[in-house]
């Protein structure tokens, strides 16, 4: 709202989930937003970066069940880092919090996350991989982002990119997500640390995060994560800060080997189809960024 030429905000947490054709699984996350219990005032924004589906009639059918639902439309692009700088535009708080669209947070997640923005800049949670996965692609890629914060080759703390929260002050003083990189998370978490804003984990913000089944989308997912670590790398190196080691994933290489005859399983093949596809995506990076990161 606005009183005499001034935005006045009106509640006291924004969630902002950035979606792009995801009218099978919305449903799920609106369902477990819709549950949350929190004595303060909070918004949801569903960002529409483009769908061709019927997200936005899915998001329109829940706002009924969920009083501040908001439907922002970003189209114009196809991107998520786009899709978010549009949403916190049209945020009504000065604490923001992020979710996708097809995982679904825990009973606690807002409260969570609105208690620990009042004291910490930025935060993140972890994720769990039970609940929405097979055990078999549970077991797929290890159990690492099931710790409150990640981290980019042990070099700084890094934001869950499904499950992360920031005071607006701060979006605004590193400037929003930079809509040049697809690792949107990893490089926003590299300009906190490098500015000094430190990353702070939330046990108790936890996410059930959803996993792509198919090989086809493994394989895509794990070449698009590996061929833009050399460009988190390269812009490391511009700003004379730590770099990874050139070879530092040699083990990686190793276990593409090691692991061969796994793939006769559905878990193994799994597996080995993330790792092959993080390895010759960083390959392809390293040449396309001349930042050599192997």
């Amino acid at each position: 709202m606005r009183i005499s030429g001034l935005y006045v905000r009106t509640v006291d947490l924004s969630v902002v989930i950035a979606v792009r054709n995801e009218e099978r699984h919305l449903p799920e996350q609106l369902e477990a937003l819709a549950a949350q219990v929190w004595d303060g005032q909070w918004e949801v924004l569903v960002i529409d970066n483009g769908s061709t589906d019927g997200t936005s009639r899915v998001a329109r059918d829940w706002s009924h069940r969920i009083a501040n639902l908001r439907i922002v439309d970003a189209s114009d692009r196809a991107d998520k880092s786009y899709a978010l700088n549009v949403g916190v535009t049209a945020a009504r708080a000065e604490r923001l919090a992020f979710c996708d669209g097809d995982d679904v947070v825990c009973p606690g997640w807002v409260a969570a996350m609105a208690t620990a923005l009042a004291t910490f800049d930025v935060v993140t949670g972890p994720n769990e991989l039970d609940r929405l996965n097979e055990p078999w692609l549970a077991e797929s890629r290890g159990r690492s982002i099931e710790s409150p914060v990640g981290s980019f080759a042990g070099i700084f703390p890094s934001i869950r990119g499904n499950n992360w929260g920031v005071q607006r002050a701060i979006w605004d003083r590193l400037g929003g997500m930079n809509e040049a990189f697809h690792l949107e998370d990893l490089e926003l978490s590299m300009r906190c640390w490098a500015a000094g804003i430190n990353v702070v984990g939330v046990p108790e913000a936890v996410v059930h995060y959803r996993y792509r089944p198919d090989a086809g989308a493994l394989w895509r997912q794990g070449f698009a994560y590996g061929s833009h670590r050399p460009l988190i790398a390269r812009e490391l190196r511009r700003h004379a800060l730590p770099t990874p080691p050139r070879f530092g994933g040699w083990r990686s290489w190793l276990l593409l080997v090691v692991r061969l005859p796994t793939v006769v399983s559905r878990s193994g093949r799994a597996r080995w189809l993330w790792i092959a596809g993080n390895r010759w995506g960083q390959v392809v990076g390293s040449i396309r960024y001349r930042t050599l990161m192997l």
